[in-house]
């Protein structure tokens, strides 16, 4: 008896760690392995960051999420579970932390192992105008998708909440003589555990791994318990 309640500890214990490694952080990045193909240059700057792309830039960046994402994925949106992001299209940074940084679209496909075999991302950073922009506001954008594209100091046309629930996001672009394009970076994803950075955060477990942990601390005294306890 005393042998199966030590092989169920042991095996409750492994449970637990296993439920700490699924919570582990993961980096996701979009490294462009390819610059530009093509691009558009502005022809007259009347308002906002005019300038123009050069063949030498390319589309990359990375997001994080609190765990790896799901196996077998299709066409998903993932935007609720990035915990940040930083992307660049050579000219605009747009990071999670920058308050004029919306998610338009974001959803990726995974294969049976959890990592990413396809991806539409668009993020877009406002220039000018205040919250909330409307027609006429001045944005960028990044594309990465089956390549990687830039788009700088286009106009909005329509201003709404976007495919991934981004309110104030610009959801119809247009053009004129201030926007400048470039397209067709070629990129390659790949993931990885996030490490911690100095001092480690002290992992956790999830609601039910806390549960079980007291269970087994229960468990663990009663067997006590039993091993101290000598009938005369």
């Amino acid at each position: 008896m005393r042998e199966c309640i030590n092989k169920w500890l042991a095996a409750a214990v492994l449970l637990c760690a296993a439920t700490v490694a699924h919570s582990q952080a993961m980096v996701h990045t979009a490294t462009a392995t390819g610059s530009y193909a093509g691009k558009i240059d502005f022809t007259v700057c009347g308002i906002g960051p005019c300038q123009n792309f050069t063949l030498a830039m390319g589309a990359s960046g990375s997001f994080n999420t609190a765990a790896p994402l799901a196996p077998n994925l299709a066409a998903a949106n993932i935007a609720p579970l990035m915990t940040s992001f930083s992307f660049t299209d050579g000219i605009t940074t747009y990071s999670s932390a920058n308050p004029a940084v919306r998610i338009l679209v974001a959803t990726v496909s995974t294969n049976g192992a959890g990592a990413i075999t396809a991806s539409d991302i668009r993020v877009q950073r406002w220039h000018t105008g205040v919250v909330p922009h409307g027609a006429g506001d001045r944005l960028s954008m990044v594309e990465i998708g089956a390549t990687g594209s830039g788009d700088n100091n286009a106009p909005c046309i329509n201003v709404g909440v976007s495919p991934a629930g981004t309110p104030d996001s610009c959801v119809l672009i247009g053009g004129d003589a201030g926007r400048s394009i470039a397209f067709n970076s070629a990129r390659v994803w790949a993931s990885a555990l996030l490490l911690a950075a100095a001092p480690a955060a002290i992992p956790t477990l999830s609601e039910w791994g806390l549960v079980l942990m007291a269970a087994l601390m229960g468990l663990a005294a009663v067997v006590t318990l039993r091993r101290g306890f000598r009938p005369r």
